[in-house]
């Protein structure tokens, strides 16, 4: 099958080249960077996605004549009898729209169909479409016209687009009148309670993830003319009385009641999720740009005994390889206790096993390695260790783990097409990459498939140039990769302890 997708520029249009990429040849067609010759193959394409603005179409069609055995697939927010223009193209039409767009995983978007546009399931390159959607794992939603999809999208987003606007009026007058300072949004998102935080998080959202032409689409050319429904609501709403508004109250309170009480529990339940996952983004938001993890140190002897100054390096054993997550602890540590780590003889010990049995025959001078991890809890393969050696612990200390996703130097994400790495790291990243990169491969490594030793092997072209792996910042500087994303990990909480220990 071949696939031409027009607007492949745009997000969702990334999105369906790779997606689709898995059930045939795509061309990517984009303006002011395709040729007439890419235009000319894409005509003649089996499938053909739109990918563009409903009000771009009229114009992109007019005049062609396609075959009916070619398959137009739309994916608009909004149709607006979209199927009358594709139909004089001559092409079948399979009418699609992502309600949830491309950035959650596979298995829980869910996709419009118009059921007008089923008709078309005669043809072989909707039902091969139709059926590699469902394969994916994405439920198919019908929706009985083209205007009554319109309707659900007026409610589900043009509705929430128009209280962006509402709700920024009614604070501004609500301040005021309380003849206060407007609060910073970051103030409101400190401030706010699940209630609010799902309010006003959301506008955020619409705001900050939707493109302007999108936003004015889907407001200001809402079906059947939502503005004009919205001022008479208003207008009702400016005189209603106190009495008025507790009547409404005991009204929704009845309405709620019709849903049953799992259905309630499942919505408060989603929304202190919701806002648990919101709270921890804000705290994750100032640390996106950082190329520096935090570090607490928990516990500590005094430095001079941790690290005596001397003249022979102190020799220093290191669970992991070079570029490890171990490696940037010692590194970070030695920068927040002014220790200069040029003194210090670094051996990479790979195992916990390694650095205590060395430690107990007198071939290091002090051991480092992690001990538990916030998310996945403790390392098995450190605890049996710990239990048969003798040592003291001279320090013990945090560090928030920055996975990063790395690549070969001359890579980028799109030519990426696997992530391959540790199990504890993958399982760290797990969430980030459904959501960002759900059309990715998922590997887990081996135990033994330390980060570090993962991004050395794409380094060294061990691993094919299209994969992808989860490392250290300092992995990816020693290796000379790319860092195609910082803080890919979904729990910005996410830490890792360590101890520092020497023989007893």
């Amino acid at each position: 099958m071949k696939i031409a997708i027009i607007g492949a520029n745009g997000d969702m249009g990334k999105f369906l080249t790779r997606f689709l990429s898995l059930l045939g040849e795509v061309k990517p067609i984009s303006r002011n960077v395709s040729t007439k010759e890419d235009w000319r193959e894409a005509w003649t394409a089996d499938v053909i996605w739109l990918s563009i603005p409903r009000d771009a179409i009229d114009g992109l069609l007019e005049g062609k004549k396609l075959d009916k055995r070619q398959l137009m697939v739309d994916i608009c927010s909004i149709k607006r009898n979209l199927s009358e223009v594709i139909k004089k193209t001559g092409a079948s039409h399979l009418s699609l729209h992502p309600l949830h767009g491309p950035n959650i995983p596979l298995n829980g978007q869910r996709w419009a169909v118009i059921d007008g546009s089923r008709r078309s399931e005669r043809n072989q390159n909707a039902k091969r479409t139709l059926e590699f959607l469902k394969d994916q794992g994405i439920q198919l939603l019908g929706a009985k016209s083209e205007d009554y999809h319109d309707f659900m999208l007026g409610l589900t987003l043009s509705v929430p687009e128009l209280l962006t606007v509402v709700i920024e009026e009614l604070k501004n007058e609500y301040i005021k009148n309380c003849k206060e300072i407007k609060p910073t949004r970051s103030e409101m998102n400190k401030w706010s309670v699940p209630a609010s935080n799902a309010m006003y998080g959301a506008c955020h959202h619409v705001i900050n993830s939707t493109a302007y032409w999108l936003r004015k689409e889907i407001l200001c050319n809402a079906h059947k003319d939502l503005l004009k429904s919205s001022r008479k609501a208003f207008l009702r709403l400016s005189k209603l009385t106190d009495q008025d508004i507790k009547k409404k109250f005991k009204e929704q309170e009845r309405d709620i009641k019709t849903l049953s009480p799992e259905e309630r529990i499942k919505i408060r339940l989603w929304i202190e999720n919701w806002f648990s996952d919101a709270t921890k983004s804000i705290f994750m938001e100032k640390d996106y740009y950082k190329t520096k993890p935090e570090i607490a140190i928990q516990f500590q002897e005094n430095i001079s005994e941790i690290f005596p100054a001397s003249t022979v390096k102190l020799r220093v054993g290191i669970h992991g390889i070079k570029g490890c997550f171990t490696h940037e602890s010692i590194l970070r540590f030695c920068e927040e206790a002014k220790v200069d780590e040029t003194k210090l003889d670094l051996k990479f010990l790979v195992t916990a096993e390694n650095v205590l049995r060395e430690l107990d025959e007198g071939k290091i001078d002090r051991g480092i390695f992690a001990m538990a991890n916030s998310g996945s809890g403790a390392y098995v393969t450190s605890m049996d260790p710990m239990g048969k050696y003798t040592y003291k612990v001279m320090a013990v200390y945090g560090m928030k783990i920055m996975q990063c996703l790395l690549s070969y130097p001359s890579e980028k994400i799109e030519n990426i097409n696997e992530v391959f790495g540790h199990p504890q790291a993958v399982s760290q990243c797990k969430r980030t990459l459904a959501e960002k990169y759900p059309y990715l491969k998922i590997t887990y490594g081996k135990d033994d498939d330390d980060t570090a030793l993962c991004a050395k092997r794409i380094a060294e072209g061990e691993l094919p140039r299209t994969t992808a792996t989860l490392a250290s910042q300092v992995a990816a500087k020693l290796y000379n990769l790319n860092i195609l994303s910082y803080n890919m990990h979904h729990d910005p909480f996410n830490t890792t302890t360590f101890l520092i220990v020497k023989k007893r």
